[in-house]
């Protein structure tokens, strides 16, 4: 079965989706789905912080409900068609309480960065120099892989480019080859897949732009792929799925999901 394996429903915050409509959309596709619901745990002031044992509850968080997310779902648990996962901020000051969580009845887990240093790259990429920021990025990616090992695939490496054209334009392998060897032979090392997220795939350039960093992924010692839409509306569900499973062959890699965090080949 093949999935896609990033979606957001109505119980993150960020999107309206319901949930069986997001089952029927990928089943007429031919797809199972993974839910992965947001879990953000965010202070404006919070920083890389390796020591840290706890880390206060805050407005800001920017986590999924947890009054319907996962209870209300598990009637729609199927281990062939649709999965229950999250997706969590890797952070080090949170890695208590995203621990915690990751330890509770999940199928999935996907490992993200959305902040780097406590700068949210969705509100301030834009504002940052743009290959002081991939740097920083790549660097503090490397870092959160090796310290929260919690987490099943590491989500969108192009995340960074969404917000900033500048950024966009120098993300490309050869521009920071050190940085990414670092964080992708860390991923490779830790047997962890390296997710295709296609949700910028309607841009042409992006397979062209992705391609080097996961045929680089294959060389270091890279297996695995998880691929995602990570659609937060019916319309994206799915999207590309079928360029992400060339991207996938081009680079050799094995598209799988994870299944009560075991790891399965999609077939």
């Amino acid at each position: 079965m093949h999935f896609d394996a990033h979606v957001h429903s109505v119980a993150s915050p960020d999107s309206e989706l319901a949930p069986l409509n997001a089952i029927a959309a990928l089943k007429a596709k031919g797809l199972g789905v993974a839910f992965t619901e947001h879990v953000d745990y965010v202070t404006p002031t919070q920083g890389k912080d390796m020591t840290a044992t706890d880390a206060p509850m805050a407005s800001t968080d920017f986590i999924y409900d947890f009054n319907i997310y996962p209870s209300q779902y598990k009637s729609f648990r199927d281990p062939k068609s649709v999965l229950l996962g999250v997706e969590i901020c890797l952070n080090a000051a949170y890695y208590p309480l995203n621990n915690q969580l990751a330890g509770n009845d999940f199928d999935f887990i996907v490992g993200a960065v959305h902040y780097v240093n406590g700068v949210d790259i969705y509100n301030s990429a834009i504002d940052m120099e743009p290959e002081n920021f991939c740097r920083e990025y790549l660097t503090y990616s490397k870092e959160m892989v090796e310290y929260c090992g919690f987490f099943d695939t590491f989500a969108h490496i192009d995340y960074v480019t969404r917000y900033s054209e500048g950024i966009n334009k120098v993300f490309h392998y050869k521009n920071f080859s050190m940085e990414f060897d670092a964080l992708l032979k860390t991923i490779a090392e830790r047997e962890l897949a390296f997710e295709i997220n296609t949700a910028r795939f309607g841009n042409p350039n992006v397979m062209v732009q992705l391609l080097p960093i996961y045929k680089r992924f294959h060389e270091l010692g890279g297996k695995y792929v998880t691929i995602g839409s990570d659609a937060h509306t019916e319309r994206a569900l799915g999207r590309f799925y079928s360029n992400a499973i060339g991207l996938a062959n081009m680079a050799e890699l094995t598209p799988v999901y994870y299944c009560e965090r075991k790891r399965y080949e999609c077939k």
